[in-house]
C-alpha cells in the first residue's frame, strides 16, 4: 500500500491553521484591550463633564475656561484616536480570522483526501486477502480433490 501522497502537506497545513489560530487569539485580545483603553477613556470624559458642571455653576474666570475647552478638546482627539484603533484593530481580527478559515478549509480537504486514500487502500487489502483467500480454498480443494481420486 502506497502512503498518502499529502500526508506531509496536510501535516504543514495544520501546522500553519495552529499558527494562524494563535495570531487569530492575539489580534481578538488586541482589539478587546483597545475596546477596554475606550471605555476607560470615556469614564475620565464623563467625570470630567461632571467636575466640569459643579465648577461652571460657581462661576469661571475666561482664562481657567479656555484650559478647560482645551483639555476637553484633547479628550476627543484622544477617544478618536482610541476609536481609530479599535477600528484598526478589528479589522486586523478580521483579516487574521478570514486567513485562519481559509486555512482551516485547506486542512478539512486534505483530511478528506487523506480519509478517501484510507479507505480504498482498506478496499484494496481486503481484496488482496480475499484473493489470497479463495486461492487457499482452491488449493485445498485440490488438494482434497486430488487425495480422492487416488
Amino acid at each position: 500500500m502506497k502512503p498518502f501522497a499529502l500526508a506531509r502537506v496536510l501535516q504543514l497545513a495544520e501546522r500553519r491553521g495552529e499558527t494562524l489560530a494563535r495570531a487569530v487569539k492575539l489580534a481578538h485580545g488586541i482589539w478587546l484591550r483597545a475596546r477596554g483603553r475606550q471605555v476607560q477613556l470615556a469614564a475620565l470624559r464623563d467625570a470630567h463633564i461632571v467636575q466640569l458642571a459643579g465648577e461652571l455653576r460657581g462661576g469661571v474666570a475666561a482664562a481657567q475656561l479656555q484650559e478647560m475647552n482645551r483639555l476637553q478638546h484633547a479628550q476627543a482627539a484622544e477617544m478618536q484616536v482610541g476609536q481609530d484603533a479599535i477600528d484598526a484593530a478589528h479589522r486586523d481580527w478580521q483579516a487574521r480570522l478570514a486567513e485562519w478559515m481559509q486555512a482551516e478549509q485547506r486542512v478539512k480537504a486534505l483530511r478528506l483526501l487523506e480519509q478517501r486514500h484510507l479507505a480504498q487502500a482498506a478496499i484494496q487489502q481486503r481484496r488482496i486477502e480475499q484473493r489470497a483467500h479463495d486461492e487457499l480454498v482452491e488449493l485445498t480443494h485440490r488438494r482434497d480433490a486430488g487425495r480422492r481420486v487416488r
